[in-house]
C-alpha cells in the first residue's frame, strides 16, 4: 500500500451494487459504485471490473472467486478495491451468478462495508497469500491456502463467516453464521422477482418461505441451541410475512396494479426485512454474551 493512499470508507445503509457479464466486462454500476470509486458510470460501463482491482488483493482470491460463481454458485469475500484517483475502499462483496434457462448470463456483486477489526485480520492473511503468490504458480498457492483454511479447520465460506462476527480466525468456538449473507440472499430473492416483474414475464411465482436460499439457511440452524431464544420465532415470523407479502405483490402485478401500489407493497417488504434481521441479531447476540463466545 502505498503511504499516500487514503481510505474511502461509506455509510452501513449504502449498498454498492455492480453487474458484469461472464468475461467481467461491468454492465450496470448503481450511483454509490460511482461515488466511492470516483468514476463517472459512462467511465465505468464496458470496462473490466479489475480496473478497480487494489494491488494488495491476493490473485488466488479472485480465482476461487470466479471458479465458484461461473459453477453457478454464490460466494462472498472481502476485497480491498482502488479508487480512480488512487486511494482505497474495503468491501465485503456477495457474488452472484444470474442464471436464465439454465445459462449464466451475468453475474452480480452486492458489497457493504466492513469494520476496522476485519479490515486488520484480512489485511495480515493477504500479506501471507500475497507473499506466497510472488514466487509461486497460483496452482501452488491454491494449496496453500487450502492448508491454510485446513489447519484452522476451517472451510473457506467458515473463513469468512467467523471474520464477519468480529472473530479471530484462530479461536476456535465460533458460530460461523454470516448475517450479511442472509441479507444478501433476501435482496437477492426479492430483485429477482421485481426485475422479473418489470420484463413483463408472466410465470414469476413466490415459493414457499422454506425453499428460499434464506429460509434453507434459517432451517439449517434449526435444533441449535441459540434457537430456544424467544426472537426465534419472531424470525419465523417476519420471513413468511415477507414471503406472504411478495407474493401479493406478483399477484397485484400480474393483476394490472398501479405502480404506487407495487412500490407500497416493495415498501413494506422492507419494513419486514428490517424487524427479520433485527430479530435475527438478537438471537446470535444473545447467544454469543450468554456463552462468553
Amino acid at each position: 500500500m502505498s503511504m499516500n493512499e487514503k481510505e474511502v470508507v461509506f455509510e452501513e445503509h449504502e449498498l454498492i451494487v455492480s453487474m458484469t457479464d461472464v468475461k467481467g466486462n461491468i454492465l450496470y454500476a448503481n450511483d454509490i459504485f460511482c461515488k466511492i470509486a470516483g468514476y463517472s458510470r459512462d467511465e465505468l460501463l464496458g470496462q473490466p471490473h479489475n480496473m478497480v482491482r487494489h494491488p494488495d488483493m491476493p490473485r488466488v482470491v479472485f480465482k476461487l472467486l470466479w471458479e465458484t460463481v461461473l459453477s453457478g454458485k454464490f460466494l462472498s469475500a472481502f476485497v480491498k478495491n482502488k479508487t480512480k484517483d488512487g486511494n482505497y475502499y474495503w468491501v465485503k462483496a456477495y457474488v452472484a451468478p444470474i442464471i436464465e434457462n439454465g445459462k449464466i448470463v451475468s453475474i452480480t456483486s452486492y458489497r457493504r462495508p466492513v469494520n476496522d477489526f476485519v479490515k486488520r485480520e484480512v489485511s495480515k492473511t493477504y500479506k501471507v497469500l500475497l507473499d506466497y503468490e510472488r514466487t509461486h504458480s497460483m496452482s501452488e498457492t491454491v494449496d496453500f491456502f487450502s492448508s491454510f483454511l485446513k489447519e484452522r479447520n476451517l472451510t473457506y465460506p467458515q473463513f469468512i463467516d467467523r471474520l464477519a462476527q468480529d472473530r479471530s480466525i484462530s479461536s476456535p468456538a465460533a458460530l460461523n453464521i454470516d448475517v450479511d449473507g442472509y441479507y444478501i440472499d433476501h435482496i437477492i430473492f426479492k430483485t429477482a422477482i421485481t426485475r422479473g416483474i418489470s420484463l413483463g414475464k408472466k410465470d414469476i411465482k413466490v415459493t414457499e418461505p422454506c425453499c428460499c436460499n434464506l429460509g434453507k439457511k434459517l432451517k439449517t440452524l434449526e435444533g441449535m441451541s441459540f434457537t430456544t431464544h424467544l426472537s426465534w420465532s419472531k424470525v419465523h415470523h417476519y420471513h413468511n410475512h415477507v414471503h406472504g407479502l411478495m407474493k401479493e405483490y406478483v399477484n397485484r402485478a400480474h393483476g394490472g396494479a398501479l405502480k404506487d401500489e407495487l412500490d407500497g407493497l416493495l415498501s413494506n417488504v422492507q419494513t419486514d426485512t428490517i424487524k427479520l434481521f433485527d430479530m435475527l441479531n438478537d438471537v446470535i447476540d444473545n447467544y454469543v454474551e450468554e456463552k462468553g463466545l
